[in-house]
């Protein structure tokens, strides 16, 4: 049986090739690599075989026995991870207060980064959760949860962290999808200061700024606003299955420019009829996100997010065009998170200067698209508790893959970061439960 299967995946391996193409096959598979392994060892200063045992090697599994054949090599000297197989290479290069970026152009600038963020005693886990978080760290059987970082904060205090090596609490951790949550934020503060509008129509803004490629965009309903591409409702054929050749993959992997890609593939639906999660519709709503600024967006992040948060660690990196991959790519410490979950929470109940809660109440509202109540404006929501079934329904949250969260519990007034390298359950819903029980227990 086991080398029918592995025959199996053989032929899956060289129809994908056949199919899409080797180059784009294999060069997915050495730029997750060489992007990962350039954040991880430059940004976040994790060991390298750390990374390549929990997170890449595990995810290059879909490649079969040629995952045996993936290479990587660190320079030092030119900041750069460069990724081979079968004689296909990607590099990722650090730029600095960019982060690493995918085959960057020779011209590529360096910004000088800020210090990173200094490790500091860990306040620790109250007796109470001891066993709560315990289990949370625990491994189940066959492993693969690798939780690696857990807070709470209850009425704006920190009651409880820890870490798991080599994670400390200066570590910047990736976001994955959680960014798409801040995007929505970023919007939201240019919505609110007149440079931006939700009713933007997407069409007519390209044809302005690109009025040569016009053409480009004929196959892109006129009606197509920013709002759905917040809301995940373009209706837009775009593939995020995560196997080599699909559009996300291609679109994070072997684009130069992001946001394009998603803009390129037509409709499925009608804009607004239905909810269909898509990367792609986040790198759109980023790129006019973007050009809503009138500074280098990393200057803008610093200079009216993070300061005024008091993070201490932000990286939002771009890609080869330099545009934020907001779908994706961005760096905080876990602290840092936690910070920017007690903003969300602040901002709900009224209490923060920079953003407004008619803003927030907007965007973890379900639209009507989502059906099942679970996704707002770059928020998941726990609608009738479709997703944590024993957490509260009135939660919302930033989720990324490979289970990162940042749960915002506005009636207990609690905000929970929980990050790792996933394969399997994370366990967040009885983490959730339980905090929610204590929580009634104590008050």
């Amino acid at each position: 049986m086991r080398i029918v299967i592995a025959a199996l995946a053989v032929l899956s391996l060289i129809a994908g090739l056949v199919m899409y193409g080797a180059p784009r096959i294999l060069g997915i598979a050495t730029g997750y690599t060489a992007k990962q392994l350039c954040s991880t060892h430059f940004v976040a200063e994790l060991p390298d075989q750390f990374v390549w045992d929990y997170d890449v090697f595990p995810r290059m599994e879909v490649m079969g026995p040629l995952r045996s054949q993936l290479t990587y090599v660190v320079d030092e000297t030119s900041a750069s991870v460069t990724a081979s197989l079968l004689g296909y290479q990607s590099t990722a290069r650090y730029l600095g207060a960019l982060g690493c970026t995918l085959n960057a152009p020779a011209q590529a600038v360096f910004v000088e980064p800020k210090p990173n963020a200094v490790a500091t005693p860990v306040l620790g886990v109250p007796p109470e959760l001891q066993q709560l978080l315990g289990d949370a760290f625990e491994e189940p059987a066959g492993g693969g949860r690798n939780t690696l970082a857990i807070l709470v904060m209850h009425r704006g205090q920190l009651i409880a962290e820890r870490y798991a090596d080599p994670v400390t609490s200066a570590t910047p951790m990736q976001a994955w999808s959680m960014n798409k949550s801040l995007i929505a934020t970023w919007i939201g503060m240019q919505v609110e200061r007149g440079y931006l509008s939700t009713d933007l129509r997407v069409v007519d803004q390209l044809a302005q700024r690109y009025p040569s490629q016009s053409g480009r965009y004929e196959n892109l309903d006129p009606e197509l606003s920013l709002l759905h591409f917040m809301a995940m409702s373009t209706g837009l054929d775009f593939e995020e299955a995560y196997v080599p050749g699909d559009d996300v993959t291609y679109m994070l992997y072997r684009a130069d420019t992001a946001w394009t890609v998603p803009l390129e593939l037509g409709h499925q639906d009608v804009p607004g009829a239905k909810f269909r999660y898509s990367s792609g519709d986040t790198n759109v709503a980023a790129y006019f996100w973007q050009e809503s600024l009138n500074q280098p967006y990393w200057e803008w992040i610093d200079t009216e997010f993070s300061q005024v948060l008091g993070l201490e660690d932000l990286t939002a990196e771009a890609d080869a065009s330099g545009y934020q991959i907001g779908s994706s790519y961005l760096y905080m410490t876990s602290r840092d998170w936690l910070a920017v979950g007690q903003f969300w929470l602040e901002a709900l109940k009224g209490r923060s200067d920079l953003i407004s809660a008619d803003w927030m109440r907007l965007v973890t509202t379900p639209q009507p698209s989502s059906q099942r109540g679970e996704y707002g404006l770059g928020f998941w929501l726990n609608t009738a508790g479709v997703v944590f079934p024993d957490a509260p329904e009135s939660l919302f949250y930033a989720g990324g893959n490979s289970g990162q969260f940042v749960a915002v519990l506005p009636e207990q007034d609690l905000v929970v970061v929980r990050l790792g390298l996933s394969r399997v359950d994370e366990g967040m819903n009885d983490l959730l439960a339980g905090l929610v029980n204590t929580h009634r227990r104590l008050n």
